[in-house]
């Protein structure tokens, strides 16, 4: 997956769940909204602590109703969230 592919994902989750900005860098924490919502875009770097709240923030959550291809790619969305601070 590419960072732009991971970019448009995670906005999309953000419009599916009628997330703000404000929400976001709330729930994540540790720098400036700015940074944050750089760190989101692929546009700036995050800290492992901020990488692991962003990752646990965007993870869908677990519903038994879910098909299973759709579990494997939630997963594999958050493992590329935090292999973005590396």
């Amino acid at each position: 997956m590419t960072r732009a592919g991971l970019t448009e994902k995670l906005l999309d989750i953000k419009r599916e769940k009628g997330w703000t900005w404000k929400y976001i860098c709330e729930q994540i924490g540790g720098m400036s909204p700015v940074m944050i919502t750089g760190g989101v875009l692929g546009q700036q770097k995050m800290t492992k602590p901020m990488a692991a709240a962003a990752a646990k923030l965007f993870e869908p959550h677990r519903r038994a109703n879910r098909p299973c291809s759709m579990r494997f790619r939630c997963e594999a969305l958050a493992r590329q969230c935090r292999r973005r601070i590396r």
